[in-house]
């Protein structure tokens, strides 16, 4: 039995759950802040994506575990390239990613980054600036790797990246500004802010998840990508 793979029908199907939990999201957030419906049953927190262990996080931490499985799968066949290793690290880099998601590592580096350079406004969410670094050091890095893909490849990890970091870091920053001066109030302006941030990036590695899935079929010389079953 086999299994037939489809990178543009997986990235679409992706895309489809990313904006129902969008306008999940935006629905919730009407429904809580315009007609002071706060729970509705419970869906409010289970689609809002500033509440941790609820769908939203779920998926964004599936597709980042998918992600890191890619990269895996690509850098065991790429044992003899000189860039083995460039993509064994980027495995590690969202395996890492994944768990960020699911347990919101980085939320604890907020108030100690605050209390060290006391900063406000964008930088009010103030694990932004280690993660920035961390980002422009791997960026440096992998300059030559990512010069070394093919161009389409090249270009949809540069799209993709691209779109992950302006929610990562630019909304976020955005919203961290709009959190700060208006009091810390999460407001409907504030949760529409959240759903450009969550929506970029969950967009983002859907997007690279179609890069690696076609920069595999490549690999294959264009044929369709499948998974083998064996009978037991």
């Amino acid at each position: 039995m086999e299994l037939r793979i489809v990178p543009s029908k997986i990235a679409l199907s992706l895309f489809a759950v990313a904006i129902m939990l969008l306008l999940a999201h935006v629905a919730g957030a009407v429904s809580s802040h315009v007609f002071h419906h706060e729970q509705v049953f419970g869906l409010v927190d289970t689609f809002d994506m500033n509440v941790e262990n609820n769908v939203p996080t779920f998926f964004a931490a599936f597709i980042l575990v998918a992600t890191a499985v890619l990269l895996a799968v690509i850098a065991s066949q790429s044992t003899a390239d000189r860039f083995a290793g460039n993509w064994k690290w980027l495995a590690i880099i969202f395996a890492f990613m994944a768990v960020d998601e699911d347990a919101s590592l980085h939320e604890l580096l907020i108030e100690p980054v605050r209390n060290l350079l006391a900063v406000t406004g964008p930088l009010y969410f103030a694990w932004v600036i280690p993660y920035a670094l961390a980002v422009l050091v791997i960026g440096l890095l992998y300059l030559k790797f990512v010069w070394s893909l093919p161009a389409r490849t090249r270009r949809l990890f540069i799209a993709a990246g691209s779109l992950y970091l302006a929610g990562a870091l630019g909304f976020e920053s955005i919203g961290g500004w709009y959190f700060s001066r208006h009091g810390e109030i999460e407001d409907l302006p504030y949760s529409l802010l959240v759903a450009a941030e969550e929506f970029c990036e969950m967009a983002g590695i859907i997007l690279f998840i179609y890069g690696l899935l076609d920069y595999l079929r490549d690999r294959l010389g264009g044929e369709p990508l499948r998974i083998a079953f064996a009978r037991s």
